[in-house]
């Protein structure tokens, strides 16, 4: 069983570095993790090519953010012939036992037709959080555990997928840029007829790192342009209708509790307006927006 790891980085040097001792903690060799530098400007390159230069490093010279990132990562480990693929960001890591507390359904996957299994987070009152799905995700919570437990949704971050799944549909869709690609990843899955799995065990270390400092305007533009697209395109009355449902809770959130309403409502019409449009991809460049 070969198991390739990606990481996808966005000047974060040291949270990488971290990251990828976490890895080859587990018994993974550099030359089975591959790192996608999302054109990083903090002397990521260098510090790879330094000291760990065997690892497969892929640095590209645009950001394209983490469905990019982690599309051209499972490309990468697939055509290299890996059995699975273990995605992580650069901001969280595995902890002592994780891919041990897995192996033995890994190596059994063709039993329950495993196409993805996380590892799954915990929140701050110690439990386990499983997501569903309901035309938007909805989290379960739930006691710690080992099991194998059948959901609908996972993250990507902390997640292996299958080389079978991948042969069957492809990697994730890079025209999501940010948000929303891992979930029509799972509802691709699903189609297909494979199982989507949590392990609840929590031995993942995550930084959380990007959701720090709240939400920015410009990424509401994604998450309600990719959610909304996503229905359109599945042609799905409970999926925009769900859309619809966050969208006038989120739209009530800005008039009466975030800064800059004016500046996020404008990045939301637009975002309506592409969905429609089908205008796909990056269209507003995080690092060229004040």
């Amino acid at each position: 069983m070969k198991i390739a790891v990606v990481i996808v980085t966005y000047n974060r040097k040291s949270e990488l570095i971290k990251t990828i001792k976490a890895v080859e903690s587990q018994g993974i060799t550099q030359h089975d993790i591959i790192v996608i530098n999302n054109n990083s400007s903090d002397g990521t390159r260098q510090i790879l090519d330094l000291e760990f230069s065997k690892l497969n490093a892929v640095h590209l010279e645009e950001n394209i953010a983490s469905a990019g990132g982690f599309s051209k990562g499972m490309q990468f480990a697939h055509e290299k012939g890996y059995n699975w693929v273990w995605l992580f960001n650069d901001d969280s890591r595995p902890v002592a036992g994780t891919l041990a507390s897995v192996k033995a359904f890994l190596e059994d996957a063709s039993k329950y037709k495993i196409g993805l299994l996380k590892i799954g987070n915990i929140n701050n009152n110690g439990q386990a959080i499983l997501l569903f799905w309901n035309g938007v995700r909805r989290p379960v919570y739930t006691a710690v555990s080992d099991d194998l437990v059948p959901t609908d949704l996972i993250t990507f971050d902390g997640c292996f997928i299958s080389a079978e799944l991948m042969s069957k549909i492809g990697y994730c869709d890079p025209e999501f840029f940010m948000g929303t690609y891992e979930f029509d990843y799972c509802l691709k899955a699903k189609d297909a007829g494979f199982g989507i799995y949590t392990v609840p065990n929590g031995l993942i270390d995550d930084g959380k790192l990007g959701g720090k400092g709240g939400t920015p305007p410009w990424r509401q533009y994604y998450n309600t342009r990719n959610h909304l697209w996503l229905g359109l395109n599945r042609k799905s009355f409970k999926i925009c209708f769900a859309w619809f449902r966050r969208e006038i809770k989120y739209t009530y959130a800005i008039l009466f509790y975030y800064d800059k309403k004016y500046e996020r409502l404008l990045f939301k019409l637009r975002a309506i307006r592409d969905a429609f449009m089908n205008r796909r991809g990056k269209r507003y460049d995080p690092e060229n927006i004040n």
